[in-house]
């Protein structure tokens, strides 16, 4: 075939195409992609857009508009062109929800950390589910009928119970959903982890230290940080980061300060060179302070 007939044929596609309506999923920024002839093409949504899936009428090479609302049947026809893969749900995503592969064995698909599946509905995390990979996108199709509903139920329990991942007890569990449940669990951790550090240095910040870690224990933090360049740590409430031991020698008056007030107390200390440290490398051990100076009630 040479160039000419090859214009020509593209041009009658082209032509083709304006007078033909199709089907697309909408997604936010309002693009679809067509292909015409074999070309990938992309056309702008304009007029009033709902996200889903949709009958489109081309305007032109580069716009089309809805026209209507694509059938279930219509939608079912679609998703079959492309091939089937099995997933489990991770958490909700805006309007997408993330998911991990159901079958780490399944070699058609590469995927890399959670994968999006965008018009889930329905649905409800640790659920195994059927999509279709059109290559780039994952598309709901269907939940997976094949998988008891009491596991991703189980897990949900476990989960709101805050059950350790190493402590899940099910025989059935597959190794796929251990990884999904565990990703979840350590995500929660994370933010968990992420909220305290900004409590604890907004704390600091405020009196002007510097937060450096901590460490969390069973009812509270041991927060190590910096004032004025020097290098101090203390134990503090969880509930209310009233201190529990200063690091200081405080004459067992630390519970009447909290992380916050007890910077002004260091810096003030450091300036009157009377500061006493407590603790594994102070000058008295925390056992030997508490017995010398009782905790006030």
């Amino acid at each position: 075939m040479n160039i000419h007939d090859l214009l020509n044929k593209m041009e009658s596609a082209e032509e083709g195409f304006l007078n033909t309506e199709f089907l697309a999923p909408v997604l936010p920024g309002r693009q679809v992609q067509v292909r015409i002839a074999g070309m990938s093409c992309t056309l702008r949504v304009v007029g009033e857009a709902e996200l889903g899936w949709a009958i489109l009428k081309p305007l032109a090479l580069d716009r089309a508009r809805i026209v209507g609302k694509a059938s279930l049947q219509q939608v079912r026809e679609f998703l079959e062109l492309f091939p089937a893969v099995r997933l489990l749900l991770l958490a909700r995503a805006g309007a997408d929800w993330l998911a991990l592969p159901a079958q780490r064995g399944d070699r058609r698909f590469r995927f890399e950390g959670p994968v999006r599946v965008h018009f889930a509905a329905g649905v409800e995390p640790f659920q195994q589910i059927i999509a279709r990979f059109d290559g780039r996108h994952c598309w709901f199709q269907e939940i997976d009928r094949r998988r008891t509903p009491a596991i991703a139920a189980y897990l949900r329990d476990s989960f709101a119970n805050e059950t350790a991942p190493e402590t899940l007890h099910k025989p059935t569990l597959t190794a796929e959903e251990r990884e999904v449940y565990s990703v979840a669990y350590r995500a929660v951790e994370l933010a968990k982890r992420d909220r305290v550090e900004l409590r604890l240095a907004d704390a600091l910040e405020h009196a002007g230290a510097t937060l450096t870690s901590y460490i969390e224990r069973e009812d509270g933090y041991t927060v190590a940080f910096m004032v004025d360049g020097r290098p101090y740590r203390s134990t503090v409430h969880k509930n209310d980061l009233t201190v529990l031991v200063a690091g200081i020698c405080l004459a067992g008056q630390d519970r009447r300060f909290d992380l916050q007030s007890l910077v002004g107390v260091l810096r003030e200390g450091e300036q009157r060179d009377y500061l006493v440290s407590v603790g594994d490398d102070g000058s008295l051990d925390e056992e030997t302070y508490w017995q010398v100076h009782p905790p006030e009630e």
